[in-house]
C-alpha cells in the first residue's frame, strides 16, 4: 500500500483509489449482507392452465428488470444524428443495462416565448426511446431552465404561469409520466454567483422556492395536475453531513415532510468533481473523506431517518470538470473510476429506503461537466465502468430458475419483472415483489 501525506497533516494508505479502506470495510460487509435481506425475496409459483391444472413442462424463469430502478439519462441524444457513434454504443448500453431513461424537459426551451409555440421535441423522442426500448421513464424537470419573459410580472401571476407549465406537461404526457422532477436545485440557487438560471431568477419576481413554503405550494399544484405520478423534490450539493448546505437540504425535507407535503420521493443527485485536490484527499471545505463510502454514508442515514423513501436521480462517479480552467486537474483512473462506481452502488443498493439510482452521463460530457463521467466514450467505446455496471446488475444481482415445473417451485431472487418460458408456449412476463412472494400464475 502508498501511504499518502494529506493536504490536512494526516496520512491514508492508498494504492488503487475506490472510495474503501479499512475504515469502510465493516459498512461494505454490511451492504452486501442488506442487498440480500432488503432486494431478495423466497418466491413460491404455481402455474396452472385455465380450468386450473398444473402444468408440469420444462421451463427458464430470468429476472428481466429489478423492481429498483438503475437509470441513465437521455440528455442530448435528440439532436445527435443516429449514425453518431457515441449515440450508438450508448443507446445499446442503455439498453443492456438500465431499466429506466430520463426523459429531459426544459421551460425554457419548451416555452421560449410567451405566446408562442410549445417545442416537445426532446421529450417526444424520450418517450419514443422508452417505448422502443421497453424501459420505465422518469420526467425531468417542471421547473427548471427558465423562459426569458418573467420581467414585469407579479409573484402571484407568476404563480398562475407555474400552474400553466405544469397543466402543459400535464396535458400532454400525463398518462406516461410515472415519475417526475418538481423543483430542481432551488436551494443550491442561493449560493451559485455564475449559475444564469439563479442570477435571473433573482432579477424576477419568479417565488423563492428555496422557502419550504413555496415548496409545498407548488407540490400542491402538481398533485392537482399530476394525480398518479410520484412527485419528486431534487437538489444537489456534496453529500457530506459537514457541508452546511446539505443540512439546509436536510432542514427542508424536514419541513415538507412534517407538513404533509404530497410528495413520494427525496430527490438527490450525486455528482462527484475534483475540488482542487485528489479524490483521495477529498475536499479542504469537507475533509479527507468526503469521497469515501463511509461519509457518503452517514448522508444517507440522515436523510433516511426523515422515512421519505428517496432516489439518486443524477449520478456520476469522480470526474474531471470540463468547465475547469487547470489543465492539469485531479483525475482517478478509468478503472478506479469502475471500482469507485461498483461500492456506490453496492452501498446505496442496500439501503431500504433507495428506490433507485439514475446515472446523468451515458455519454462523456454530455449534459454537463463531467468528463470521465460516462459509461461510453464520444468515439462510442464502452467504459470499463461499463463492464463493472454489467457484472453487477446482470451478473451478480441476477436470478435464472431452470427446470421442471411441478405444483409449486421455489426458489430466492431479486423482486423485479420475470421472463418465463415454458416449453411449446409464448413466452411472458410475471411481477413478483415482496407482497407477491407466493402467487398462482395462469398460463393462456
Amino acid at each position: 500500500m502508498l501511504i499518502r501525506t494529506l493536504s490536512f497533516g494526516q496520512t491514508q494508505e492508498f494504492d488503487f483509489f475506490d472510495g474503501t479502506d479499512k475504515g469502510t470495510y465493516c459498512i461494505m460487509e454490511m451492504a452486501e449482507r442488506n442487498i440480500e435481506d432488503v432486494r431478495k425475496g423466497d418466491f413460491v409459483l404455481h402455474f396452472v392452465d385455465e380450468n386450473g391444472n398444473n402444468i408440469n413442462e420444462n421451463a427458464t424463469i430470468e429476472l428481466k428488470y429489478h423492481a429498483f430502478d438503475f437509470g441513465a439519462d437521455l440528455f442530448g441524444l435528440h439532436k445527435i444524428s443516429e449514425s453518431d457513434p457515441g449515440k450508438v454504443a450508448a443507446l445499446k448500453a442503455i439498453d443492456t443495462l438500465f431499466n429506466t431513461v430520463i426523459i429531459c424537459d426544459y421551460w425554457g426551451t419548451n416555452q421560449n416565448k410567451l405566446d408562442g409555440p410549445l417545442n416537445w421535441n426532446s421529450p417526444d423522442y424520450g418517450f419514443k426511446i422508452a417505448n422502443e426500448l421497453d424501459k420505465k421513464s422518469r420526467y425531468h424537470a417542471l421547473l427548471f431552465g427558465f423562459p426569458r419573459w418573467f420581467d414585469g410580472f407579479t409573484e402571484e401571476e407568476l404563480w398562475g404561469k407555474i400552474e400553466e407549465r405544469i397543466k402543459h406537461v400535464a396535458d400532454r404526457y400525463g398518462d406516461l409520466i410515472s415519475e417526475v422532477d418538481v423543483i430542481n436545485e432551488f436551494i443550491n440557487y442561493q449560493y451559485w454567483d455564475q449559475n444564469p438560471h439563479g442570477i435571473y431568477l433573482k432579477t424576477t419576481n419568479f417565488p423563492d422556492f428555496a422557502k419550504p413554503e413555496n415548496g409545498l405550494r407548488v407540490l400542491q399544484i402538481a398533485r392537482k395536475h399530476l394525480p398518479n405520478a410520484k412527485l419528486v423534490v431534487l437538489e444537489t450539493n456534496i453529500w457530506s453531513t459537514r457541508n452546511p448546505v446539505f443540512q439546509e437540504i436536510y432542514r427542508y425535507h424536514k419541513y415538507l415532510v412534517e407538513h404533509d407535503a404530497p410528495y413520494d420521493y427525496i430527490g438527490y443527485q450525486a455528482h462527484y468533481y475534483a475540488q482542487g485536490l485528489p479524490f483521495q484527499e477529498g475536499t479542504p471545505q469537507f475533509g479527507p473523506r468526503t469521497f469515501m463510502m463511509d461519509e457518503i454514508d452517514k448522508g444517507l442515514e440522515q436523510m433516511g431517518k426523515l422515512g421519505k423513501p428517496m432516489v439518486i436521480t443524477e449520478f456520476n462517479p469522480p470526474s474531471r470538470n470540463n468547465q475547469s480552467t487547470n489543465p492539469n486537474q485531479p483525475r482517478i483512473s478509468d478503472e478506479e473510476i469502475a471500482a469507485w462506481e461498483t461500492n456506490f452502488h453496492t452501498l446505496l443498493f442496500s439501503k431500504p429506503y433507495i428506490d433507485g439510482i439514475s446515472r446523468w452521463f451515458t455519454i462523456d460530457n454530455l449534459g454537463g461537466k463531467g468528463m470521465d463521467a460516462g459509461v461510453v466514450t464520444e468515439e462510442g467505446k464502452l467504459k470499463p465502468n461499463y463492464f463493472a455496471l454489467k457484472g453487477l446488475i446482470k451478473d451478480k444481482w441476477h436470478t435464472k430458475w431452470e427446470g421442471s415445473l411441478n405444483e409449486n417451485i421455489a426458489f430466492r431472487g431479486f423482486y423485479g419483472t420475470y421472463t418465463v418460458q415454458i416449453e411449446g408456449k409464448e413466452a411472458f412476463e410475471v411481477e413478483i415483489s415482496n407482497s407477491s412472494e407466493e402467487q398462482t400464475i395462469i398460463v393462456k
